[in-house]
This record gives structure tokens, C-alpha cells and sequence, in this order.
């Protein structure tokens, strides 16, 4: 039996619900991205803090080049990963979907999104109070979740898997 054809068997894919539970897992396990945008063909990868809540993800940023790219074009592509330190532990997810500067003037969904960020213990390590108003909070809905565990391969299933959210 050739190596091609005993690999046959790992091809297999998840239920999409296992597999979102297991990216929502990975998801709330970390807490770093690097968030791509782009605008008038010029991309840019910006390292930065996230918080998840369910596939969503949610993070803060000061006015810059990163929140002008989003209000002119709100595909965004973010990258997770673990740092590799042997095959099976190559884990990692990259998501497409769409940015949204969440108004302060959307009172519900924005203090909705400050509690998925975890505001309130980001305000203590600060020594503040409020949310400034130089700052934004933003929300990433995903559309697809390419998923990467190299340990998956020992359930019987592809170490790549995609989850269609939207």
C-alpha cells in the first residue's frame, strides 16, 4: 500500500458543528490576530489584541490606516495561530469576513460588543473609567473559517477543514 493511498483515509471531513465548536474553542484560547486590510490595492497585516465571542471577533483600535481601510472597504482576512514547535502542533485558522465600526450611537450592539471585548477588565488594567472617544470598537463577522490541526489527523479526519459561517 503506497503512502498516497493509506492518506486517503484522513481526507475525511467534520460535521460542521463539531467543527465550529472546535474553532470557537481555538478561538477563545487566544487572544492575538493579525488582521489584514486593504484600500486602493495596498494591503496591511496589523498585529492586534481580539476577543471572541461564539466565531465573532471583536478588538479596539486608534484612529490609523487600519480603521480608514476598513470604513472604504470592510473585507478583512485575520490570521491565528499557535507557535509551531513540532508537526502536531501546527494549528491555526484564517478568516474572511466583513469589519464593522460599531457606532456609539447603536447603544444595544455597542455595549453588547464592549462586554464581548471584556472592556471592563481592559478599563482596570488601564486605570480608566470610560471608553475613550478616540478609539473605536470594531466587529468582525465571519463568512468562511479555513481551520488548520495538524492533530487531526490522528481522529481519521483532514488537518484542513472549512466552516462556511455565512
Amino acid at each position: 500500500m503506497s503512502s498516497e493511498s493509506g492518506d486517503q483515509r484522513i481526507l475525511k471531513r467534520m460535521a460542521p458543528k463539531d467543527l465550529e465548536k472546535r474553532i470557537i474553542q481555538f478561538l477563545e484560547g487566544q487572544n492575538m490576530c493579525v488582521l489584514a486590510t486593504c484600500s486602493n490595492d495596498v494591503p496591511r497585516a496589523t498585529p492586534i489584541e481580539y476577543r471572541s465571542e461564539g466565531t465573532t471577533l471583536y478588538f479596539v483600535g486608534e484612529p490609523g490606516t487600519k480603521l480608514r481601510n476598513m470604513k472604504n472597504n470592510p473585507n478583512v482576512s485575520i490570521g491565528i495561530f499557535l507557535p509551531y514547535i513540532g508537526w502536531d502542533s501546527a494549528k491555526g485558522a484564517q478568516i474572511t469576513g466583513k469589519a464593522k465600526i460599531i457606532s456609539r450611537d447603536n447603544s444595544t450592539e455597542f455595549k453588547e460588543g464592549l462586554a464581548a471585548y471584556q472592556w471592563e477588565k481592559t478599563a482596570r488594567e488601564l486605570g480608566i473609567k470610560t471608553f475613550p472617544e478616540t478609539v473605536e470598537l470594531v466587529k468582525v463577522e465571519p463568512e468562511k473559517i479555513e481551520f488548520i490541526d495538524m492533530s487531526l489527523k490522528k481522529m481519521g479526519y483532514s488537518p484542513q477543514q472549512t466552516l462556511n459561517v455565512r
